[in-house]
């Protein structure tokens, strides 16, 4: 199938709208019901920096906690970048675990590889997007075993602590479907979308959040608009 032509996509009309409810609820508090024990004694019978990942009465994460988690991981400390990692996972999965005790067994088996992937993923993400990408997807491989592109894409996205000029954005299955079946990029596919692809998605998220900025005013930031693709 050829590619979709992205000049050529509109926004949806719902997704317009959903754009004129405040940044603050709509994105910092998007939250997320988490299995924190799960957690907490995962990492722990691991051996892993990270523990524990959420306190003792924290039974949520919201986009907004990850936000603050990523300003914390400027001085490079293995014990913040690991625990980072940890509750982007649980955010991202929910009560859902399929998957992430062996995500968490393949940063335990080569630590320093996971973790200078991650350091070079952070790194690149507030300005490329296909570097940033790459660092976790080398040559469309998985850089730790099992963080594919829903969950790396979600790494990269939170490096930006919410910085509404932040070029990254979380592309998994959801909003796929929704730019398939509302927005007509008919030539995306499901899942294992190579680099070039990621590319594209980011520019087409920043050229509507550019037009959207124009017309109400504000500026947009395209997790914005991911987070109605997500869940339109």
């Amino acid at each position: 199938m050829a590619p979709t032509d992205l000049s050529r996509l509109e926004l949806p009309r719902a997704c317009r709208e959903a754009l004129a409810k405040p940044r603050s609820e709509r994105i910092d508090g998007h939250t997320v019901p988490i299995a924190s024990n799960w957690w907490n004694n995962e990492v722990t019978v691991a051996h892993l920096p990270g523990a524990p990942v959420v306190g003792a009465n924290v039974t949520q994460l919201s986009r907004g906690d990850l936000f603050m988690d990523a300003a914390n991981l400027d001085a490079g400390s293995e014990e913040e970048l690991l625990r980072f990692l940890w509750r982007v996972l649980a955010w991202g999965s929910g009560r859902k675990l399929r998957l992430n005790r062996q995500r968490i067994r393949a940063v335990a088996d080569d630590p320093s590889s996971a973790l200078a992937a991650l350091c070079q993923a952070l790194k690149a993400a507030r300005e490329d997007p296909a570097q940033a990408y790459e660092a976790l997807r080398p040559r469309d491989h998985n850089a730790i075993a099992y963080l594919g592109p829903a969950f790396s894409t979600k790494v990269l996205y939170f490096a930006g602590r919410g910085a509404l000029d932040h070029p990254c954005a979380i592309l998994d299955s959801q909003v796929a479907a929704t730019l398939r079946d509302a927005c007509k990029w008919d030539s995306l596919g499901e899942n294992e979308w190579p680099t070039s692809t990621y590319v594209r998605y980011c520019a087409l998220l920043d050229r509507w959040a550019h037009e959207e900025s124009r017309r109400l005013g504000r500026r947009i930031g395209i997790d914005e608009i991911e987070r109605w693709l997500f869940r339109p």
